[in-house]
């Protein structure tokens, strides 16, 4: 589904998608994030990604009620 969409445009632009994402698409915190110290940094990646697969899995269920 991503790779229909259009997911692959985004490969150019490397760890800036990550640093956008976390910066809440805001550049002026860019630098803010790049100074963040790793752990710090990879915790909340790990986190997103948890959160992300809760909701999938939640809307899951929920559509499978119905």
């Amino acid at each position: 589904m991503e790779k229909k969409a259009g997911i692959q445009a985004f490969e150019k632009f490397k760890y800036i998608n990550t640093i956008n994402s976390l910066a809440g698409g805001d550049i002026t915190r860019w630098s803010e994030i790049l100074n963040m110290p790793y752990d710090r940094v990879l915790t909340k990646l790990l986190l997103n990604k948890t959160e992300a697969e809760y909701q999938r899995k939640y809307s899951e269920l929920l559509q499978a009620q119905h």
